[in-house]
């Protein structure tokens, strides 16, 4: 019986070890390597190299947003931008062993065009 427990603590010290590494795979970049990096690229440059965000939203115009800003928004000629945000959770560092809670990406015709990172 004791043995059996001595197998199974090796055995969940191993699986533990093993989840911890998988979890801390997650690279981190500075403020200027992410910029450096990632400004002005194509979504599948962050897919090579975060992988798939933590969250992603779809900017939609809002009904009426014509009246609100005193122009008409609908161009019939005119071909619509498709634009998206992105957010990766703590892939950036601003100083030794702190990373900012988001990075949020934000797409127009699936190329990068803003960055911006955040603690809230």
């Amino acid at each position: 019986m004791l043995e059996n427990m001595q197998r199974f603590t090796v055995f969940f010290a191993l699986f533990a070890f093993t989840f911890s590494i998988q979890a801390e795979d997650k690279r981190v970049y500075s403020e200027n390597d992410f910029i450096n990096i990632f400004s002005g690229k194509p979504k599948t440059r962050f897919l090579k190299y975060l992988g798939d965000p933590d969250e992603k939203e779809i900017a939609i115009k809002p009904k009426d947003a014509g009246k609100v800003i005193a122009r008409p928004t609908d161009n019939k000629n005119k071909k619509k931008d498709k634009m998206e945000m992105w957010y990766y959770n703590h892939v950036v560092e601003y100083s030794p062993g702190k990373t900012y809670l988001k990075t949020e990406i934000t797409f127009i015709n699936d190329r990068c065009r803003s960055i911006s990172f955040f603690n809230q």
